[in-house]
């Protein structure tokens, strides 16, 4: 049986840790960067056997199903390798022109209860109910009696939550959220069609403290709905920001407020026009909107649209126009002295084509995922110099993080 001592050498958004052996990169489960570990040939693959010494890169995991369940795959990683690790990831996603700009790091306040938002499965293959998140590797659900990355008004909703899936039977996804009050709200989708029964889980969560409740159907174009089933966060200007059933908004609220105020300064869109897409509910557009001239929020899904609309109306904001369109569509550049942009994990690819050949002077490029913003950055390179990047700790326990981009007209990227 073949072994060797090695150094693992970074860490994968998915927890593994990477080494070189034998010329060759491998993956291995249970490692962290810094570490030294004796390692053996089984099977044709190199397994970690024994840690050698002690280990600053590590901390003890908060959660009982860690290892199994496919969320928060860091919780062993201290929050120092944690954030060397984000960065890291940032870095070797750029373009290799840009590996060179600063990228200064957010951190967030708290490592746990913090998401306010989750979206769970749920099977039931005999009497008992797994509710809970994808394991690792697998599409079989880990059945969970708590999670401790949920703020505490989600994490106490979840026995009920059993209840009602219990009683939906089958298998199924269910999207929660806080929603009015700052009660738990809830959106199911069963596999199978409801019954009698499957429509009074809504009734039954409503007096087990929930908002709101949407059911789902198989092949039905709207929910039934109990009470009011709308998420409800605090938006980037800090008042209550509604989104659509189900919809999209940023699971971490103090981070999102710190997310919103840097967007809106890096924008410098005071007595300009400005252009956002993928603009969503209005998070960071109810921000923008107190010193751009005038916005143009673009948005492609209708549920969303319509909560957007109804947020500019609560404030009373007048100088945003909302269009629904999808951005990918769209064959003509933008008209605007700055563009802010949020698109989801696959980028903009289509938009940052269209950036290159219009007026704009200034983009503003919030993302989710490195390596679609590393792409993109690539070709808005061509006409723009990337002029500061900034990480935020949005998903604390993960390899995900939130990088914000800004870009300046010039004769061309670094």
């Amino acid at each position: 049986m073949k072994q060797q001592v090695i150094t693992i050498d970074a860490l994968t958004a998915s927890g593994e840790g990477v080494a070189r052996i034998d010329d060759a990169l491998v993956r291995l489960d249970g490692t962290l960067p810094g570490e030294r570990w004796r390692v053996r040939r089984e099977h044709g693959q190199w397994v970690p056997e024994e840690r050698e010494g002690d280990s600053d890169a590590r901390v003890e995991p908060g959660c009982e199903v860690f290892g199994r369940c496919g969320g928060c795959a860091w919780q062993h990683a201290a929050p120092a390798v944690q954030r060397a690790s984000r960065l890291e990831r940032i870095r070797r996603a750029l373009p290799p022109p840009l590996r060179e700009v600063p990228v200064e790091y957010v951190a967030s306040d708290v490592g746990y209860g913090y998401r306010t938002r989750a979206r769970l499965h749920w099977i039931t293959p005999g009497k008992h109910t797994f509710l809970g998140f994808l394991a690792r590797r697998s599409s079989s659900v880990v059945d969970l009696s708590g999670c401790p990355v949920l703020v505490p008004a989600l994490d106490a909703a979840l026995p009920a939550l059993r209840e009602a899936v219990s009683a939906l039977g089958g298998r199924g996804e269910v999207s929660v959220a806080l929603g009015e009050g700052g009660r738990p709200v809830a959106s199911l989708r069963p596999e199978r069609a409801l019954d009698e029964r499957g429509y009074a889980v809504g009734r039954a969560l409503l007096g087990r403290g929930f908002a709101g409740v949407a059911l789902w159907t198989p092949g039905a174009t709207a929910p039934a709905v109990e009470g009011d089933p709308g998420p409800v966060q605090v938006g980037g200007d800090g008042l209550p920001l509604r989104a659509g059933i189900g919809g999209f908004g940023q699971a971490h609220g103090s981070l999102n407020a710190a997310l919103a105020a840097h967007v809106e300064a890096e924008a410098q869109a005071a007595d300009r026009s400005l252009v956002e897409l993928y603009a969503g509910a209005g998070n960071l557009t109810v921000r923008l909107a107190r010193s751009a001239r005038t916005v143009t929020a673009v948005e492609s899904d209708r549920d969303a649209v319509e909560a957007l609309r109804a947020n500019l109306a609560a404030r009373g904001i007048t100088n945003v126009k909302v269009h629904e369109e999808a951005v990918e569509a769209r064959t003509r550049p933008w008209k605007a002295d700055v563009v802010v942009l949020d698109p989801p994990r696959a980028g903009a690819k289509e938009a940052s084509a269209l950036l290159v050949a219009s007026p704009v002077r200034r983009i503003v490029y919030v993302s989710c995922d490195p390596e679609s913003l590393g792409r993109d950055l690539h070709t808005l390179s061509s006409r723009y110099s990337l002029t500061r990047l900034v990480a935020f700790e949005m998903f604390p326990q993960t390899g995900l993080v939130e990088v914000v981009a800004t870009l300046a007209r010039g004769t061309g990227g670094r």
